[in-house]
């Protein structure tokens, strides 16, 4: 438990000097900047002799109400992702909002071209109308879903509402509890300030998988919001490619739409855990 002190001395036999009609004891001072106490005029003198003259001199810095709203808004940012958190577990079964996620920001990352532009993107959300979203594709391991989580826990630091989707676990999820779950999904996808799909792509591609893929960029295109989608699929925007082969042309054309292609290449930053275990062992 971190503590902290309104003064340095306590002595009341204390030096007292007047300076431009205001009584300062300099024998108390702030234990952080160091200035003096001065005299509260606003007090009465039978409080004083209630209270005791400690209460006589306060504070004429602002230090420790600075250090008690910092702590008060850690106390706070602290809460608000342990709400994002709580709400990511309703829907545990397909959402990547977990405390990996929420780890994950623009202060921890590893700096490239790309997170670059993700802070930017980020950056822009706040003060302007953003309706255009992003894909990020290429190798697996090389930043995409790391990327994407600094800008959704970026934005939700900043008060916007986020809903993060694997898309393989939502549409395995979709199978066991198809109606009731869909239509509650479907209208977070249409009211949220970002939606991000994650991992596009991953599963066996069949009609029904395609029609369900569909119909959650649909729903989203339809609100006229952004969302960011990352993928391990090779994406093209003006020709054929992994995409339109194995989700249709319907599907490409509302992310060519919807997105700004941001490419990720170079070797997967992912350690391994045998490396990880020989750093632990150093």
């Amino acid at each position: 438990m971190e503590i902290i002190t309104r003064e340095k001395d306590v002595n009341l036999n204390s030096n007292i000097i007047e300076n431009n009609g205001i009584e300062y004891n300099y024998s108390r001072r702030c234990s952080i900047c160091g200035s003096p106490y001065m005299k509260n005029t606003m007090l009465p003198e039978e409080m004083i002799k209630i209270l005791g003259e400690k209460i006589r001199y306060i504070p004429s810095c602002k230090c420790h109400e600075s250090f008690f709203e910092r702590k008060i808004e850690e106390l706070s940012s602290k809460a608000d992702k342990e709400r994002i958190l709580n709400k990511g577990h309703k829907y545990k079964d397909f959402s990547v909002i977990d405390n990996k996620f929420l780890n994950s920001t623009f202060e921890k990352a590893y700096h490239t071209k790309n997170l670059a532009l993700c802070r930017k993107y980020a950056e822009a959300f706040l003060t302007k109308d953003v309706q255009v979203g992003l894909i990020l594709y290429g190798s697996p391991g090389t930043g995409k879903s790391f990327d994407s989580a600094c800008i959704a826990n970026y934005l939700m630091e900043h008060g916007k509402s986020v809903l993060a989707l694997n898309l393989g676990l939502y549409l395995n999820r979709l199978k066991l509890e198809w109606s009731n779950i869909e239509i509650e999904v479907l209208r977070k996808v249409a009211e949220c300030d970002l939606l991000i799909i994650d991992d596009f792509g991953a599963e066996k591609p069949s009609d029904w998988l395609i029609e369900k893929a569909y119909l959650l960029i649909d729903t989203r295109y339809k609100s006229e919001k952004p969302m960011i989608i990352s993928t391990n699929l090779k994406y093209k925007v003006k020709c054929s490619c992994d995409i339109s082969e194995i989700f249709g042309f319907r599907v490409k054309d509302r992310i060519r739409e919807m997105c700004y292609e941001i490419y990720y290449d170079g070797k997967s930053r992912r350690k391994e855990a045998n490396l990880k275990f020989k750093e632990l062992m150093i």
